[in-house]
């Protein structure tokens, strides 16, 4: 709920505002970032001190960050960078630990001095997993329509309606609703009015596609959800190329993002991908990715070693596809973190770090690319550079949800509940319909806070049976509970999955958490279970 005071905010006396200060440094999100606090308190002092007027990048940089006196904010961007991101800890501290504090701090956009204000505070949920406020238009990308006979037809077209949702997603004042959540809900029979009515749909994208074996053509519909009227239609023909595939998504956002915000107002921008580099430039290495994303929403193994496969051969003469070397990164990954087809003495977690900086190398601008950056820093324990490429990877594309969902378990998993907990309650917003382990740190927040009843219909309210993760947080659950014969019924059916489970427990635990008091709690667990933690 907005806050909406009575009257205007005052302004808070020098005293309130170092009592701020000093809050807003001793507490997550900026207690863990030296270099974050100390920006933030250069720029208050000196707007204390009566300098606001003349805060600058340069002094900032030189200050601060100590740069060489000829350091040039026009070529170097670091001041800009990390103003951004002390705006995103700032939002997200005043949105959870500092809910109630009297005195916000601010650094609006545009400049570099901050503004102080008085708070009014409004009752709030206090729950930590509490959803992001969002107030603009939302819309659904139904699965496209395959006119195709072949499985790698609908592949193709699987792939299209994925990047397509991922392009509008780019846009942050659009919640665009994941793919997984529209397409259950088409499976189960839902029109466009089921649409509005269960998710609060603004709009609707319909397409169909043709695709010989020179072209491509998708006739694309705009929809208004609540009176069902055509907003638009366009046919789109482009040849049948990785570069015409992309043209087709960048027009399909542009037509929409337009229309909506001649409507709306509100999208400042189209993020164009027309004139990105790090692009497949061969079907092959198009289709691998695609097959990437229908392993990432199932993780299974055999599609694991099938990617794997497809798409280190495919990189081979397509080496600079940012988003395949960022999905080789994920696989690598999850070879290590998950031990799918994991081959003995092959260094995965290297190999992850390695594609991923090379996606991030092919494209700047690609989220998924910092996505499994950030994921592969955090499991090599580097957090300071897990934490510089998470919030990059989320201020490029705010709106697609495992890119919350992930990072935002990392930083729960890491202990910072405050900012890990609202990311993956966004996260379940935008894809109502999500996968289980969107509610694994949710859940294990639950049992550290005293109360594994909640823990576990947190945890069961997605099973995710013969994961072996999901028995294994139901076998420790379930014995802190006392309820010691489904515990019983777990260790079984995880030891069915992992049968060497109890003996590599603690580096099992290790290898997702540095955090001791979780590492503690699970192994407490695990022993009520009968599982040996050692």
């Amino acid at each position: 709920m907005d806050r909406q005071p009575a009257t205007a905010p005052s302004v808070p006396d020098e005293g309130e505002v170092r009592q701020a200060l000093e809050r807003l440094t001793a507490r997550p999100p900026l207690s863990r970032s030296d270099r974050l606090s100390r920006f933030l308190r250069y720029i208050v002092e000196e707007a204390l001190a009566g300098r606001a007027d003349v805060i600058s990048g340069y002094s900032i940089a030189v200050d601060v960050f100590n740069k060489p006196e000829d350091f040039d904010p026009t070529i170097d961007s670091i001041v800009r960078v990390e103003a951004g991101r002390l705006r995103q800890r700032l939002s997200e501290y005043y949105y959870e630990a500092g809910r109630d504090d009297p005195v916000e701090i601010s650094l609006p956009r545009g400049r570099y001095a901050p503004a102080f204000k008085s708070r009014q505070i409004d009752a709030r949920p206090a729950s930590a997993a509490a959803e992001l406020p969002h107030h603009g238009p939302s819309i659904a990308v139904l699965p496209f329509r395959s006119y195709g006979t072949t499985s790698t037809d609908q592949d193709f077209v699987d792939g299209l309606t994925e990047e397509t949702t991922v392009n509008l997603a780019r846009f942050k004042d659009l919640l665009v609703f994941s793919r997984s959540t529209t397409a259950k809900l088409v499976r189960d029979g839902a029109d466009i009015r089921q649409l509005r009515s269960e998710l609060g749909v603004d709009f609707v994208v319909e397409c169909s596609v043709r695709k010989t074996s020179d072209k491509v053509r998708v006739a694309a519909q705009l929809i208004d959800a609540e009176s069902g009227g055509l907003i638009l239609a366009e046919r789109i023909e482009r040849p049948c190329t990785p570069d015409g595939v992309f043209d087709i998504q960048d027009k399909i956002a542009q037509l929409v993002a337009g229309r909506i915000a001649d409507r709306y107002g509100l999208l400042g921008r189209y993020l164009a991908r027309a004139s990105r580099s790090g692009r497949s430039k061969r079907w092959e290495t198009y289709l691998w990715t695609v097959r990437f994303y229908r392993y990432y929403a199932t993780h299974d193994p055999a599609l694991h070693l099938e990617v794997r496969e497809g798409l280190e051969q495919a990189l081979v003469s397509d080496p600079d596809s940012s988003d395949a070397t960022a999905a080789l990164a994920a696989i690598y990954l999850d070879e290590y973190r998950l031990h799918l087809n994991a081959r003995s003495g092959f260094p995965a977690l290297d190999r992850a770090l390695e594609a991923a900086l090379r996606g991030v190398t092919c494209d700047p601008d690609n989220a998924m690319a910092y996505q499994f950056l950030a994921l592969t820093y955090y499991h090599r324990g580097e957090l300071v550079d897990f934490d510089i490429s998470a919030q990059r990877a989320i201020e490029l594309n705010p709106g697609h949800p495992d890119v919350l969902a992930d990072i935002g378990h990392c930083y729960a998993l890491a202990g910072e509940w405050e900012q890990g907990l609202p990311l993956i309650g966004r996260a379940m917003e935008i894809s109502p319909v999500h996968p289980g382990w969107y509610h694994h740190a949710p859940a294990l927040k639950r049992l550290l806070d005293g109360d594994p009843e909640i823990a576990l219909r947190e945890l069961k309210s997605i099973p995710m049976q013969g994961f072996y993760w999901y028995h294994a947080l139901l076998a420790c659950i379930f014995a802190l509970a006392g309820r010691n014969a489904e515990a019983a019924d777990e260790v079984e059916a995880l030891l069915r999955i992992a049968p060497d489970f109890s003996e590599k427990a603690q580096s099992e635990c290790r290898i997702w958490t540095a955090n001791q008091a979780l590492i503690e709690k699970l192994s407490e667990g695990w022993r009520e279970a009968g599982l040996a933690a050692t």
